[in-house]
């Protein structure tokens, strides 16, 4: 058995990035590894959480991967999967036979927390799409997966649902990904607000990618430019008109910073929370050549209820900024897609390119740290370099 290819976990960002593309990846390739130091760079102690052992052992279990140091905070793990097995033989699934001659696999997750099912879904996803292909024998019938997570959908630092299908999956189908659908079974926030802790659920629907060819090559060059601003606010229902008008307000303003000389589009879906501290806010910017940029924000710091029309002002500036900043430098992808793309990179056959866009000195804008930790792992399992300008010349991976 080859030894395990050794990941030190406080490398770069340090988090749960690392575990996840790499687990990811070894899952795919048959590759064992080693992580140790395990979520090293966070406060807490670091260490597994609930949301990495639930993908981790998904993983393990389509994989037939053999596990040590699997528990709640272990800081060292190893994952060894079975390189004789059948593809799709640990898989753990039901299959149903719909009216219209379609088969659908389905699995589910569940999660005693509110972990964040967006960062569940990232961990096992290029194996549902690379391997989801394995588990029909019978290539004439179309079929499909779905998959239900349940655990946080809104939770601080992660992708969130809105996130999830506004941005991340149309940038997906934009790179050659069959299209992915995600539905909402309902809503589980993260537990900042005493009292309010309910686990949510969502449902994604996975056509896998052809057994016997790779993921071709993909380039995000051409940004575009932006044609249309989508608001998602999910906000206590009766500061549902201040919230719109403080958008009006920064959205207007900063008008020439958005849209330049074009004749703004704006639309706002408005959701209520359901809890007088519960607000959320995403923007999405849609590109002229179908580019999605967004930057969102859980808000998270202490609220006086005495200071609403502070927090719903700092929520609206906040995130009109950051997207303002994304708009600003000319990229193809916003600083959370982009680590997201890396996996795919690596894994498609030929030279994928990501412009990350430049500042206003002329010089190319960095990856973020997690997009980083994601390069340097793809490098140490499957060899593959990237260059400055995002470019990856990746392995060609076939199921098959």
């Amino acid at each position: 058995m080859t030894s395990p290819i050794h990941l030190e976990g406080t490398t770069l960002e340090g988090g749960g990035q690392l575990l996840r593309i790499a687990i990811g990846i070894s899952s795919l390739t048959n590759v064992p590894v080693r992580i140790t130091n395990i979520r090293g760079n966070r406060s807490g102690g670091g260490g597994l959480k609930p949301q990495h052992l639930a993908s981790v052992q998904w993983l393990a279990n389509a994989s037939k991967a053999r596990l040590s140091g699997m528990g709640l905070k272990s800081k060292d793990l190893t994952f060894v999967p079975d390189s004789t097995r059948s593809f799709g033989s640990g898989w753990d699934y039901q299959t149903h036979h719909l009216p219209d001659d379609t088969f659908v696999h389905e699995f589910q997750i569940r999660q005693n927390t509110v972990g964040s099912i967006g960062l569940v879904f990232q961990a096992i996803l290029p194996w549902i799409l690379f391997c989801g292909c394995c588990l029909s024998s019978d290539v004439k019938h179309p079929y499909c997966l779905r998959i239900r997570i349940m655990g946080g959908t809104n939770v601080s630092n992660s992708p969130s649902y809105d996130q999830i299908t506004q941005v991340l999956l149309p940038m997906l189908s934009l790179i050659g990904i069959p299209n992915i659908t995600a539905e909402l079974d309902s809503r589980g926030w993260s537990n900042f607000v005493k009292g309010s802790r309910r686990l949510g659920s969502i449902s994604f629907t996975v056509p896998p990618l052809d057994r016997y060819t790779s993921l071709p090559a993909f380039n995000l060059k051409d940004r575009g430019e932006i044609e249309q601003i989508q608001a998602t606010v999910l906000a206590p229902k009766h500061h549902e008109s201040h919230v719109r008008q403080e958008l009006e307000s920064e959205l207007t303003n900063n008008h020439m910073a958005i849209f330049g000389t074009r004749a703004p589009i704006i639309k706002t879906h408005f959701e209520d929370s359901g809890h007088d501290k519960r607000f959320y806010l995403l923007l999405v910017a849609t590109t002229t050549t179908g580019i999605k940029l967004g930057r969102d924000w859980l808000y998270d710091h202490k609220i006086n209820i005495n200071q609403i029309d502070t927090v719903i002002s700092q929520l609206v500036k906040q995130v009109t900024a950051k997207l303002i900043t994304e708009i600003d430098h000319g990229g193809c992808v916003d600083e959370y897609m982009r680590d997201q793309l890396v996996v795919f990179q690596a894994l498609a056959k030929g030279k994928s390119s990501v412009y990350n866009g430049r500042k206003k000195d002329g010089t190319l804008v960095e990856p973020s740290l997690h997009a980083k930790t994601a390069q340097w792992v793809a490098n140490a399992l499957l060899g593959v370099m990237f260059d400055e300008e995002g470019g990856c010349e990746g392995v060609g991976y076939v199921p098959s």
